[in-house]
C-alpha cells in the first residue's frame, strides 16, 4: 500500500456521515470445504476460532481449493449494505500496510464509505470462511492489525454528528473498546446497535455484554446459538428476556425467520427461504436491511422483511458480496 495521504484523512475529518462502524477489517478467503475437512480441525462447526498466521496459511493450504477473496469483517459488511441503500457511513479500526489492507480499503472507498483506519505495521487481519456443503460456514481467524485497535484509539471527533453507531461482537476481543466506543456514540447523542457476532465470543464474554446491554445498547442483533450461550434460552424464550434490558432485540434462526421484541411486545417474523450456497455474511446484511428500515422510520416488523430479503440474496452468493445489480433490485423493492 502507497503512503498514506494526510490531506485525505484531514478531508475525511470535515465530512459528515450519518452512521459508524466498529470493527476489525478483514480480507476474507471464501472456500468449500467438505465435512471431513471440517471435522479434522478443532473445535465447533459454525463456529470461530482465532489462529496464528502459520496456522491461518496451513488450513488454507490444506483445503486445496481456490479461495475467493472478499474484503469484509463483521461490522464492515452491515455497514457496506448500509452504503448500498445509500447511507453515508465512515469505518474505524486498524488495518495493515500491505495488499489486503489496500484490497480492503479500494472496496470501501467504491461505495464512498469514509476511512478512519489508523495503518500500521502488522499485517492486516485474514479470514477463512470454511464453507460445508450445507452453506453452513466455520470461521478461522489470524486477527492481524485489528487486535491492536485500543480504546484510547477511538477519536471523540469521528463521533459528532453522528446519527448510529453500529459495532461488531469481535470488539470484546479488545480490551473496553466496545465499552469506550457506546460511551462515545451516547456523548454523541446516537443509538448503538450491538452483533454479538459468534456464540463462542459470548461463551468468553458473558458478563461485559450483559453489562453493555443494561447501560449502553439499543438495538442487539442475535442467533439462536449466540443467545443459547448467553442465556440457556430458546430463541423465543430469549427474545422475552432480553428485550427488558434494550429498546430492541432480534434472534434470527435462519430460515425459520426471526423473534423480535420491544418494551412492548415479541413477534415472530418470516424469512424468505432458499437453498444457501453460503451463509456467510447472513447476519451482518440482515443488520445492515434491519437497520435501514430503523433509520428511516419504518415500523419493527417492516424492518425485519428488510432484513429477511436482504439475507435472502447474500445466502445465494459465495461470500458476503451481494452483486451491484441486485443491490438496484433490492433497493426498488424497499421503496
Amino acid at each position: 500500500m502507497g503512503p498514506i495521504n494526510l490531506n485525505t484523512i484531514a478531508t475525511n475529518r470535515m465530512k459528515k456521515y450519518e452512521i459508524l462502524g466498529i470493527g476489525a477489517p478483514f480480507l476474507d478467503h471464501v472456500v468449500k470445504v467438505s465435512h471431513e475437512f471440517l471435522a479434522s480441525l478443532s473445535g465447533a462447526k459454525g463456529g470461530m476460532e482465532i489462529v496464528d498466521y502459520a496456522t491461518f496459511v496451513k488450513i488454507l493450504h490444506n483445503t486445496q481449493a481456490v479461495a475467493t477473496l472478499i474484503a469484509g469483517g463483521s461490522s464492515a459488511n452491515t455497514i457496506k449494505g448500509l452504503a448500498n441503500l445509500g447511507h453515508s457511513c465512515a469505518l474505524v479500526g486498524k488495518i495493515g500496510q500491505d495488499r489486503a489492507g489496500d484490497t480492503f480499503l479500494k472496496s470501501i472507498q467504491e461505495l464512498g464509505i469514509l476511512s478512519h483506519f489508523i495503518p500500521i505495521s502488522t499485517p492486516t487481519g485474514q479470514l477463512a470462511c470454511l464453507v460445508t456443503p450445507d452453506g453452513e460456514r466455520t470461521f478461522r481467524d489470524y486477527l492481524g492489525a485489528g487486535q491492536e485497535m485500543q480504546k484510547e484509539d477511538l477519536d471523540p471527533a469521528h463521533f459528532h454528528g453522528v446519527r448510529h453507531v453500529h459495532i461488531e461482537g469481535y470488539t470484546l476481543l479488545n480490551v473496553g473498546l466496545a465499552r469506550r466506543a457506546m460511551e462515545l456514540a451516547k456523548q454523541a447523542k446516537a443509538t448503538v446497535s450491538f452483533d454479538l457476532a459468534n456464540f463462542e465470543i459470548v461463551r468468553n464474554f458473558k458478563a461485559e455484554i450483559a453489562d453493555l446491554m443494561r447501560e449502553h445498547i439499543d438495538i442487539l442483533f442475535a442467533n439462536r446459538d449466540e443467545v443459547l450461550a448467553l442465556c440457556q434460552q430458546s430463541a423465543e424464550e430469549a427474545c422475552d428476556s432480553l428485550r427488558q434490558f434494550c429498546k430492541v432485540v432480534v434472534v434470527s434462526m435462519g430460515v425459520e425467520g426471526c423473534w423480535l421484541g420491544n418494551a412492548k411486545e415479541r413477534m415472530h417474523c418470516p424469512a424468505f427461504p432458499v437453498k444457501p450456497l453460503d451463509t456467510t455474511g447472513a447476519g451482518d446484511l440482515f443488520a445492515a436491511g434491519f437497520l435501514h428500515g430503523y433509520l428511516t422510520g419504518k415500523p419493527l416488523t417492516e424492518c425485519a422483511k428488510f432484513g429477511a430479503l436482504i439475507s435472502r440474496e447474500v445466502v445465494q452468493v459465495l461470500g458476503a458480496e451481494i452483486p451491484r445489480e441486485t443491490w438496484h433490485q433490492l433497493k426498488k423493492i424497499l421503496r
